[in-house]
Parts: structure tokens; C-alpha cells; sequence
């Protein structure tokens, strides 16, 4: 999918998604993201929805 594809249905939810991030102190949003492991382990995907 072109980027300018890609943008135009997900970037949408991009900004939504920014908008909530902004209403939580910065303090508590940095604090989870230390606790992200960077893996998908623990999501129901199909295999090519992986990353890894």
C-alpha cells in the first residue's frame, strides 16, 4: 500500500489516538512506555500481522 494510501485510512486513527495520549501526564504516559516489551506476544494475531 503507497504511504499516501496508508495515511489517508489510518492516519485518522493516528491523531485519535495522539489526542487521548495528550490528556495523561506526561510523567505517567513515560513511565508505561518503559513497561512496553516491544513484542506481540500477548495479541491474538494471524501470522501476518506479526512483527516478528
Amino acid at each position: 500500500m503507497p504511504a499516501a494510501q496508508f495515511m489517508a485510512v489510518f492516519g485518522p486513527y493516528s491523531q485519535r489516538a495522539g489526542q487521548i495520549l495528550e490528556r495523561f501526564d506526561p510523567a505517567v504516559t513515560g513511565q508505561a512506555a518503559r513497561h512496553v516489551a516491544g513484542d506481540d506476544s500477548e495479541l491474538p494475531l494471524r501470522p501476518e500481522e506479526r512483527t516478528r
